[in-house]
């Protein structure tokens, strides 16, 4: 496959990256982070909610083990979709290693889609395709980052409330699990919990309590839900 129809392949990832990309530079300038943190963020984090919520918490002065904990309880995700894809991993040479680092949402969506036309490719041919795919979607969410934060240091406008952008981000995030798995227990769940922790825990543990009592009542009640 040629370069040009690989991106026309990522090609709704790309419309889909600039834009949150740019909203998350948008929101990390406006608390004052450089150009420099914010192209660092997307290069090493490249977690989409995760940046979001790693600025987040920053601002509101969380430690390191919490924001450490936060996001890997964020991005747990992330290792079911190397597990799922490690036939096809272990079928690939060197470059296997940034493409399980690049799994995202999106490319995790994109790759298994692909899988029947992959399985026809040599070990070579397989994974540069790959990598391709993940380097293209990377770098689309690198621009946007950059082109965000661009934006927020040339035009001048009132930018409050921008940081409402990762409560809409979450939501939409819900909306979309819900629909995936209509299960109301564990969204009548989650809203008591969101609950508890909005009452009666501070604002700089209230992510980390969220997701932590979450997975614990998951846990020991997972034959109920």
């Amino acid at each position: 496959m040629k370069q040009e129809n690989i991106f026309i392949l990522t090609l709704p990832i790309f419309m889909g990256y600039i834009s949150l990309g740019a909203a998350f530079g948008i929101l990390a300038s406006s608390n004052g982070f450089s150009l420099f943190e914010v192209v660092l963020s997307s290069l090493i984090v490249y977690a989409g909610a995760g940046q979001f919520v790693l600025v987040a918490l920053i601002v509101s002065g969380a430690g390191f083990l919490e924001i450490f904990i936060t996001l890997f309880i964020l991005n747990f995700r992330h290792f079911f979709y190397t597990l799922a894809l490690i036939t096809d991993l272990k079928g690939m040479n060197f470059l296997k290693h940034y493409i399980m680092f690049s799994l995202t949402d999106e490319t995790f969506a994109l790759l298994s889609a692909q899988r029947n036309e992959l399985i026809k490719l040599n070990r070579a041919q397989k994974s540069w395709r790959v990598f391709w795919i993940c380097f293209l979607n990377q770098n689309y969410w690198i621009i946007g980052s950059i082109l965000g934060f661009l934006f927020q240091k040339n035009v001048k406008i009132d930018y409050s409330g921008v940081e409402f952008s990762l409560n809409a981000l979450f939501i939409v995030l819900t909306y979309e699990l819900f629909k995936q798995n209509p299960n109301l227990k564990i969204l009548l769940g989650t809203c008591c919990i969101a609950l508890i922790a909005l009452f009666f825990i501070d604002k700089s543990y209230m992510f980390a309590f969220c997701l932590a009592l979450a997975i614990f009542l998951l846990f020991i009640g997972r034959k109920y839900v």
